[in-house]
Protein backbone atom coordinates (compact mmCIF):
# COMPACT_ATOMS: atom_id res chain seq x y z
CA UNK A 1 0.00 0.00 0.00
CA UNK A 2 3.01 2.28 0.16
CA UNK A 3 3.03 2.58 -3.64
CA UNK A 4 0.51 4.80 -5.39
CA UNK A 5 0.08 2.25 -8.21
CA UNK A 6 -0.83 -0.47 -5.72
CA UNK A 7 -3.33 1.79 -3.96
CA UNK A 8 -4.85 2.65 -7.33
CA UNK A 9 -5.44 -1.03 -8.07
CA UNK A 10 -6.84 -1.59 -4.57
CA UNK A 11 -9.15 1.40 -5.01
CA UNK A 12 -10.69 -0.28 -8.06
CA UNK A 13 -11.08 -3.57 -6.19
CA UNK A 14 -12.55 -1.95 -3.06
CA UNK A 15 -14.33 1.25 -4.17
CA UNK A 16 -16.13 1.80 -0.84
CA UNK A 17 -12.88 2.26 1.10
CA UNK A 18 -12.02 5.58 -0.59
CA UNK A 19 -8.40 4.50 -0.93
CA UNK A 20 -7.64 7.30 -3.37
CA UNK A 21 -7.95 9.68 -0.41
CA UNK A 22 -5.48 7.70 1.71
CA UNK A 23 -1.87 8.77 2.19
CA UNK A 24 0.48 6.06 3.43
CA UNK A 25 3.61 6.48 5.54
CA UNK A 26 5.62 3.86 7.39
CA UNK A 27 6.11 3.82 11.14
CA UNK A 28 8.36 0.76 11.02
CA UNK A 29 9.63 -1.44 8.20
CA UNK A 30 12.54 -3.41 9.59
CA UNK A 31 14.65 -2.48 6.55
CA UNK A 32 16.62 0.59 5.59
CA UNK A 33 16.39 2.74 2.51
CA UNK A 34 14.15 5.67 1.73
CA UNK A 35 11.25 5.74 4.16
CA UNK A 36 12.60 2.72 6.02
CA UNK A 37 12.80 2.51 9.81
CA UNK A 38 14.95 -0.23 11.31
CA UNK A 39 15.71 -1.67 14.73
CA UNK A 40 18.89 0.44 14.68
CA UNK A 41 16.71 3.56 14.75
CA UNK A 42 14.91 2.19 17.79
CA UNK A 43 18.20 1.28 19.51
CA UNK A 44 19.48 4.83 18.98
CA UNK A 45 16.36 6.37 20.52
CA UNK A 46 15.47 3.79 23.19
CA UNK A 47 18.46 2.80 25.36
CA UNK A 48 18.90 -0.80 26.59
CA UNK A 49 17.77 0.15 30.11
CA UNK A 50 14.76 2.12 28.87
CA UNK A 51 11.32 1.83 30.42
CA UNK A 52 7.87 1.80 28.87
CA UNK A 53 7.65 5.61 28.68
CA UNK A 54 10.85 5.80 26.60
CA UNK A 55 9.53 3.18 24.23
CA UNK A 56 6.17 4.94 23.90
CA UNK A 57 7.94 8.24 23.18
CA UNK A 58 9.68 6.62 20.20
CA UNK A 59 6.47 5.14 18.79
CA UNK A 60 4.71 8.50 19.21
CA UNK A 61 7.63 10.01 17.31
CA UNK A 62 7.05 7.65 14.38
CA UNK A 63 3.45 8.87 14.09
CA UNK A 64 4.42 12.52 14.41
CA UNK A 65 7.16 12.20 11.79
CA UNK A 66 4.79 10.35 9.45
CA UNK A 67 2.27 13.18 9.78
CA UNK A 68 5.01 15.75 9.16
CA UNK A 69 6.00 13.96 5.93
CA UNK A 70 2.46 14.43 4.61
CA UNK A 71 2.77 18.17 5.34
CA UNK A 72 5.58 18.71 2.80
CA UNK A 73 8.37 17.87 5.24
CA UNK A 74 9.59 14.80 3.36
CA UNK A 75 12.81 14.53 5.35
CA UNK A 76 11.18 14.33 8.80
CA UNK A 77 12.70 11.56 10.94
CA UNK A 78 11.36 9.99 14.14
CA UNK A 79 14.42 11.08 16.14
CA UNK A 80 13.35 14.71 15.62
CA UNK A 81 10.05 14.09 17.45
CA UNK A 82 11.04 11.87 20.39
CA UNK A 83 10.97 14.71 22.92
CA UNK A 84 7.63 15.93 21.57
CA UNK A 85 6.35 12.37 21.85
CA UNK A 86 7.34 12.37 25.50
CA UNK A 87 5.39 15.61 26.24
CA UNK A 88 1.72 14.70 26.05
CA UNK A 89 0.45 18.29 25.74
CA UNK A 90 2.83 19.18 22.89
CA UNK A 91 2.12 15.86 21.24
CA UNK A 92 -1.66 16.25 21.39
CA UNK A 93 -1.50 19.81 20.06
CA UNK A 94 0.64 18.74 17.09
CA UNK A 95 -1.51 15.72 16.30
CA UNK A 96 -4.67 17.85 16.50
CA UNK A 97 -3.11 20.30 14.04
CA UNK A 98 -2.37 17.50 11.56
CA UNK A 99 -5.83 16.05 12.13
CA UNK A 100 -7.50 19.36 11.17
CA UNK A 101 -5.29 19.69 8.09
CA UNK A 102 -6.08 16.18 6.88
CA UNK A 103 -9.82 16.56 7.55
CA UNK A 104 -9.90 19.82 5.58
CA UNK A 105 -8.17 18.11 2.65
CA UNK A 106 -10.46 15.08 2.83
CA UNK A 107 -7.46 12.83 3.40
CA UNK A 108 -6.65 9.99 5.78
CA UNK A 109 -3.11 9.20 6.89
CA UNK A 110 -2.39 5.49 7.31
CA UNK A 111 0.77 4.81 9.33
CA UNK A 112 1.90 1.24 8.60
CA UNK A 113 4.00 -0.91 10.96
CA UNK A 114 5.40 -4.06 9.35
CA UNK A 115 8.04 -6.69 10.23
CA UNK A 116 7.48 -6.02 13.93
CA UNK A 117 9.11 -9.31 14.87
CA UNK A 118 12.45 -7.64 14.08
CA UNK A 119 12.22 -4.78 16.59
CA UNK A 120 14.50 -6.45 19.15
CA UNK A 121 17.03 -9.23 19.68
CA UNK A 122 15.96 -10.23 23.19
CA UNK A 123 12.58 -11.31 24.48
CA UNK A 124 12.28 -8.72 27.30
CA UNK A 125 13.03 -5.87 24.88
CA UNK A 126 10.60 -7.19 22.29
CA UNK A 127 7.90 -7.44 24.96
CA UNK A 128 8.62 -3.86 26.03
CA UNK A 129 8.56 -2.39 22.52
CA UNK A 130 5.49 -4.38 21.42
CA UNK A 131 3.53 -3.44 24.53
CA UNK A 132 4.49 0.23 24.16
CA UNK A 133 3.38 0.25 20.51
CA UNK A 134 0.04 -1.34 21.38
CA UNK A 135 -0.55 1.34 24.03
CA UNK A 136 0.17 4.09 21.51
CA UNK A 137 -2.12 2.50 18.92
CA UNK A 138 -4.90 2.23 21.49
CA UNK A 139 -4.48 5.92 22.38
CA UNK A 140 -4.78 6.87 18.69
CA UNK A 141 -8.38 5.64 18.49
CA UNK A 142 -9.63 9.20 19.11
CA UNK A 143 -8.23 10.44 15.80
CA UNK A 144 -10.31 10.03 12.65
CA UNK A 145 -7.78 11.02 10.00
CA UNK A 146 -4.60 9.49 11.42
CA UNK A 147 -4.86 5.71 11.62
CA UNK A 148 -2.08 3.26 12.55
CA UNK A 149 -2.05 -0.17 10.89
CA UNK A 150 -0.06 -3.03 12.43
CA UNK A 151 1.03 -6.28 10.79
CA UNK A 152 1.83 -8.72 13.58
CA UNK A 153 2.52 -12.42 13.38
CA UNK A 154 -0.09 -14.47 15.30
CA UNK A 155 2.53 -15.75 17.75
CA UNK A 156 3.52 -12.15 18.55
CA UNK A 157 0.03 -10.85 19.28
CA UNK A 158 -0.78 -14.02 21.29
CA UNK A 159 2.35 -13.62 23.44
CA UNK A 160 1.31 -14.34 27.05
CA UNK A 161 4.03 -11.99 28.32
CA UNK A 162 2.18 -8.92 27.00
CA UNK A 163 0.52 -7.13 29.91
CA UNK A 164 -1.34 -4.35 28.07
CA UNK A 165 -4.76 -4.24 29.72
CA UNK A 166 -6.65 -3.31 26.54
CA UNK A 167 -5.03 -6.06 24.46
CA UNK A 168 -8.23 -8.11 24.25
CA UNK A 169 -10.08 -5.12 22.75
CA UNK A 170 -7.34 -4.57 20.17
CA UNK A 171 -7.35 -8.26 19.28
CA UNK A 172 -11.12 -8.22 18.79
CA UNK A 173 -10.60 -5.78 15.92
CA UNK A 174 -7.75 -7.73 14.36
CA UNK A 175 -8.05 -9.64 11.11
CA UNK A 176 -6.03 -12.70 10.27
CA UNK A 177 -4.68 -12.63 6.72
CA UNK A 178 -5.82 -15.89 5.17
CA UNK A 179 -5.90 -16.91 1.51
CA UNK A 180 -8.62 -19.36 0.54
CA UNK A 181 -8.08 -21.88 -2.25
CA UNK A 182 -10.35 -19.76 -4.47
CA UNK A 183 -8.23 -16.68 -3.77
CA UNK A 184 -5.01 -18.54 -4.62
CA UNK A 185 -6.27 -19.97 -7.89
CA UNK A 186 -7.78 -16.58 -8.72
CA UNK A 187 -4.34 -15.03 -8.30
CA UNK A 188 -2.74 -17.77 -10.43
CA UNK A 189 -5.21 -17.49 -13.30
CA UNK A 190 -5.21 -13.69 -13.16
CA UNK A 191 -1.45 -13.69 -13.70
CA UNK A 192 -1.88 -15.92 -16.72
CA UNK A 193 -4.67 -13.74 -18.08
CA UNK A 194 -2.65 -10.54 -17.69
CA UNK A 195 0.71 -11.88 -18.89
CA UNK A 196 2.62 -9.77 -21.42
CA UNK A 197 3.95 -12.93 -23.12
CA UNK A 198 1.99 -13.01 -26.38
CA UNK A 199 2.35 -16.76 -26.94
CA UNK A 200 1.28 -17.62 -23.40
CA UNK A 201 -1.64 -15.18 -23.52
CA UNK A 202 -2.86 -16.62 -26.85
CA UNK A 203 -2.71 -20.17 -25.49
CA UNK A 204 -4.53 -19.16 -22.32
CA UNK A 205 -7.24 -17.38 -24.31
CA UNK A 206 -7.86 -20.62 -26.23
CA UNK A 207 -8.45 -22.45 -22.96
CA UNK A 208 -10.87 -19.75 -21.82
CA UNK A 209 -12.72 -19.92 -25.14
CA UNK A 210 -12.99 -23.69 -24.85
CA UNK A 211 -14.66 -23.27 -21.44
CA UNK A 212 -16.74 -20.29 -22.67
CA UNK A 213 -15.10 -17.95 -20.13
CA UNK A 214 -13.87 -15.24 -22.49
CA UNK A 215 -16.85 -13.05 -23.40
CA UNK A 216 -19.27 -10.61 -21.76
CA UNK A 217 -18.87 -10.03 -18.01
CA UNK A 218 -16.50 -13.00 -17.91
CA UNK A 219 -13.89 -11.28 -20.09
CA UNK A 220 -10.50 -11.29 -18.39
CA UNK A 221 -9.94 -7.54 -18.34
CA UNK A 222 -7.95 -5.82 -15.60
CA UNK A 223 -11.05 -4.13 -14.18
CA UNK A 224 -13.08 -7.35 -14.28
CA UNK A 225 -10.33 -9.15 -12.38
CA UNK A 226 -9.92 -6.41 -9.76
CA UNK A 227 -13.66 -6.09 -9.17
CA UNK A 228 -14.10 -9.89 -9.12
CA UNK A 229 -16.52 -9.95 -12.04
CA UNK A 230 -14.32 -12.49 -13.83
CA UNK A 231 -15.54 -15.90 -12.70
CA UNK A 232 -12.06 -17.39 -12.43
CA UNK A 233 -11.23 -15.22 -9.41
CA UNK A 234 -14.33 -16.28 -7.45
CA UNK A 235 -15.91 -19.46 -8.83
CA UNK A 236 -14.29 -22.68 -7.58
CA UNK A 237 -16.15 -24.82 -10.14
CA UNK A 238 -14.81 -22.81 -13.09
CA UNK A 239 -11.34 -22.88 -11.53
CA UNK A 240 -11.44 -26.65 -11.18
CA UNK A 241 -12.60 -27.06 -14.79
CA UNK A 242 -9.70 -24.94 -16.01
CA UNK A 243 -7.17 -26.71 -13.79
CA UNK A 244 -8.30 -30.04 -15.24
CA UNK A 245 -7.44 -28.70 -18.71
CA UNK A 246 -4.11 -27.28 -17.56
CA UNK A 247 -2.86 -30.28 -15.57
CA UNK A 248 -5.33 -33.11 -16.07
CA UNK A 249 -8.07 -33.93 -13.57
CA UNK A 250 -6.13 -36.22 -11.18
CA UNK A 251 -2.73 -36.64 -9.58
CA UNK A 252 -2.54 -40.27 -10.72
CA UNK A 253 -3.01 -42.30 -13.88
CA UNK A 254 -5.21 -45.20 -14.92
CA UNK A 255 -8.50 -46.48 -13.56
CA UNK A 256 -7.83 -45.50 -9.97
CA UNK A 257 -6.21 -42.13 -10.70
CA UNK A 258 -8.86 -40.34 -8.65
CA UNK A 259 -7.53 -41.98 -5.48
CA UNK A 260 -4.42 -39.80 -5.70
CA UNK A 261 -6.55 -36.66 -5.45
CA UNK A 262 -7.50 -33.93 -7.90
CA UNK A 263 -4.96 -31.56 -9.38
CA UNK A 264 -7.13 -28.70 -8.08
CA UNK A 265 -7.26 -29.75 -4.42
CA UNK A 266 -3.90 -31.53 -3.99
CA UNK A 267 -1.69 -28.38 -4.10
CA UNK A 268 -3.72 -26.63 -1.40
CA UNK A 269 -3.70 -29.67 0.91
CA UNK A 270 0.06 -30.22 0.62
CA UNK A 271 1.11 -26.56 0.78
CA UNK A 272 -0.80 -25.82 3.99
CA UNK A 273 0.96 -25.23 7.31
CA UNK A 274 -0.33 -26.64 10.60
CA UNK A 275 -2.97 -23.89 10.69
CA UNK A 276 -4.26 -25.02 7.25
CA UNK A 277 -3.03 -21.77 5.72
CA UNK A 278 -1.27 -21.40 2.35
CA UNK A 279 0.74 -18.36 1.32
CA UNK A 280 0.54 -16.93 -2.22
CA UNK A 281 4.32 -17.15 -2.56
CA UNK A 282 4.32 -20.89 -1.84
CA UNK A 283 1.41 -21.51 -4.20
CA UNK A 284 2.83 -19.53 -7.11
CA UNK A 285 6.27 -21.00 -6.45
CA UNK A 286 4.83 -24.50 -6.76
CA UNK A 287 3.09 -23.69 -10.04
CA UNK A 288 6.16 -22.02 -11.55
CA UNK A 289 8.37 -24.98 -10.61
CA UNK A 290 5.75 -27.40 -11.93
CA UNK A 291 5.60 -25.62 -15.29
CA UNK A 292 9.40 -25.83 -15.65
CA UNK A 293 9.64 -29.50 -14.74
CA UNK A 294 10.29 -31.99 -17.52
CA UNK A 295 8.43 -32.47 -20.77
CA UNK A 296 4.64 -32.19 -20.83
CA UNK A 297 2.14 -33.90 -23.14
CA UNK A 298 0.79 -31.78 -26.00
CA UNK A 299 -2.58 -31.43 -24.27
CA UNK A 300 -1.17 -30.31 -20.90
CA UNK A 301 0.66 -27.29 -19.51
CA UNK A 302 1.87 -29.02 -16.35
CA UNK A 303 1.76 -32.60 -15.11
CA UNK A 304 0.98 -34.30 -11.83
CA UNK A 305 4.67 -35.16 -11.46
CA UNK A 306 5.48 -31.52 -12.13
CA UNK A 307 3.16 -30.49 -9.29
CA UNK A 308 4.87 -32.94 -6.95
CA UNK A 309 8.22 -31.50 -7.98
CA UNK A 310 6.73 -28.03 -7.37
CA UNK A 311 5.95 -29.03 -3.80
CA UNK A 312 9.60 -29.92 -3.22
CA UNK A 313 10.69 -26.54 -4.59
CA UNK A 314 8.04 -24.65 -2.59
CA UNK A 315 8.98 -26.52 0.58
CA UNK A 316 12.65 -25.57 0.25
CA UNK A 317 11.73 -21.94 -0.43
CA UNK A 318 9.33 -21.78 2.51
CA UNK A 319 11.87 -23.21 4.97
CA UNK A 320 14.46 -20.74 3.66
CA UNK A 321 11.98 -17.90 4.20
CA UNK A 322 11.15 -19.15 7.68
CA UNK A 323 14.86 -19.23 8.47
CA UNK A 324 15.02 -15.46 7.92
CA UNK A 325 12.26 -14.97 10.50
CA UNK A 326 13.48 -17.66 12.90
CA UNK A 327 17.23 -18.19 12.42
CA UNK A 328 17.12 -21.27 14.67
CA UNK A 329 14.66 -23.22 12.51
CA UNK A 330 17.08 -25.15 10.26
CA UNK A 331 19.23 -26.24 13.20
CA UNK A 332 16.12 -27.65 14.88
CA UNK A 333 14.81 -29.47 11.81
CA UNK A 334 18.14 -30.90 10.58
CA UNK A 335 18.53 -33.60 13.29
CA UNK A 336 15.05 -34.94 12.45
CA UNK A 337 15.98 -35.87 8.85
CA UNK A 338 15.01 -39.46 8.09
CA UNK A 339 12.49 -39.69 10.94
CA UNK A 340 9.18 -41.31 10.00
CA UNK A 341 6.08 -39.25 10.81
CA UNK A 342 3.70 -39.18 12.60
CA UNK A 343 5.81 -40.10 15.62
CA UNK A 344 5.51 -40.37 19.39
CA UNK A 345 6.88 -37.27 21.09
CA UNK A 346 9.47 -39.32 23.00
CA UNK A 347 11.11 -40.36 19.74
CA UNK A 348 11.25 -36.76 18.50
CA UNK A 349 12.57 -35.45 21.80
CA UNK A 350 15.15 -38.24 21.92
CA UNK A 351 16.55 -37.20 18.53
CA UNK A 352 16.92 -33.61 19.70
CA UNK A 353 18.57 -34.82 22.90
CA UNK A 354 21.15 -36.99 21.11
CA UNK A 355 22.05 -34.12 18.79
CA UNK A 356 22.25 -31.65 21.70
CA UNK A 357 19.97 -29.46 19.60
CA UNK A 358 18.91 -27.08 22.36
CA UNK A 359 22.45 -26.50 23.65
CA UNK A 360 23.64 -25.73 20.13
CA UNK A 361 20.64 -23.51 19.48
CA UNK A 362 21.15 -21.39 22.59
CA UNK A 363 24.87 -21.03 21.98
CA UNK A 364 24.30 -19.89 18.41
CA UNK A 365 21.49 -17.51 19.44
CA UNK A 366 23.85 -15.84 21.91
CA UNK A 367 26.70 -15.68 19.42
CA UNK A 368 24.64 -14.33 16.52
CA UNK A 369 22.31 -12.26 18.72
CA UNK A 370 18.94 -13.54 17.62
CA UNK A 371 15.84 -14.48 19.58
CA UNK A 372 15.82 -18.12 20.77
CA UNK A 373 12.45 -19.91 20.65
CA UNK A 374 11.90 -19.71 24.42
CA UNK A 375 10.02 -16.47 25.21
CA UNK A 376 10.60 -16.58 28.96
CA UNK A 377 14.33 -16.14 28.43
CA UNK A 378 15.09 -19.50 30.04
CA UNK A 379 16.64 -22.55 28.47
CA UNK A 380 13.52 -24.52 27.79
CA UNK A 381 13.43 -28.21 26.94
CA UNK A 382 12.32 -30.35 24.00
CA UNK A 383 8.66 -29.92 24.92
CA UNK A 384 9.03 -26.11 24.90
CA UNK A 385 10.88 -26.38 21.58
CA UNK A 386 8.00 -28.39 20.10
CA UNK A 387 5.53 -25.82 21.44
CA UNK A 388 7.51 -23.05 19.73
CA UNK A 389 7.29 -24.94 16.42
CA UNK A 390 3.59 -25.54 17.07
CA UNK A 391 2.99 -21.80 17.60
CA UNK A 392 4.38 -20.96 14.16
CA UNK A 393 2.56 -23.78 12.36
CA UNK A 394 5.58 -25.99 11.63
CA UNK A 395 4.53 -28.93 13.82
CA UNK A 396 1.24 -30.22 15.20
CA UNK A 397 -0.26 -32.98 17.32
CA UNK A 398 -2.65 -35.56 15.97
CA UNK A 399 -5.68 -36.68 17.95
CA UNK A 400 -3.72 -39.72 19.15
CA UNK A 401 -1.11 -37.27 20.56
CA UNK A 402 1.60 -38.18 18.04
CA UNK A 403 3.68 -35.38 16.55
CA UNK A 404 3.27 -34.55 12.87
CA UNK A 405 4.58 -32.00 10.40
CA UNK A 406 2.89 -30.53 7.29
CA UNK A 407 4.39 -31.54 3.94
CA UNK A 408 5.24 -27.88 3.32
CA UNK A 409 8.06 -28.19 5.87
CA UNK A 410 8.52 -31.96 6.08
CA UNK A 411 9.75 -32.38 2.51
CA UNK A 412 12.54 -29.80 2.75
CA UNK A 413 13.46 -31.07 6.22
CA UNK A 414 13.80 -34.57 4.73
CA UNK A 415 11.43 -36.28 7.12
CA UNK A 416 9.53 -39.33 5.87
CA UNK A 417 5.83 -40.17 5.78
CA UNK A 418 4.11 -43.31 4.54
CA UNK A 419 2.09 -42.81 1.38
CA UNK A 420 3.19 -39.22 0.98
CA UNK A 421 5.66 -37.42 -1.26
CA UNK A 422 9.28 -38.24 -0.55
CA UNK A 423 12.01 -35.64 -0.17
CA UNK A 424 14.17 -35.05 -3.23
Amino acid sequence: MGQAKTRGAAAIAYPRLNLRDVEVQFGYTGIGGEGGITSEAIDAAVPPDAGIDDAKAFWWATILSAAARTANDSSAKPKEFVETGRNWEAREDLLAKHERRLLAAGKTLLVVYDALDTVARTWPRRHLLTEALLEVVWAMRAFRSIRPKLFLRPDQIEDDALRFVELSKLKSGALRLNWSSTDLYGLFFSRLAMTTDHEARTAFDKLLAYLDLRSGDDAATRDAILTRRWSLVRDANDQERLMALVAGPFMGQGTYAYKKGSTYKWPITHLADAFAEVTPRSFLGMMIAAAKHGATPEDRVITAEGIRHGLRAASKTRVDQLHHEFPWIKGVLAPLAGLLLPQDEDKVFEVWGRAKTIDRLLAEAEERRYLPPFPDGGRGGPRELFEALERIGVMSRRQDDRIDMPDLFRVAARLLKKGSIAPA
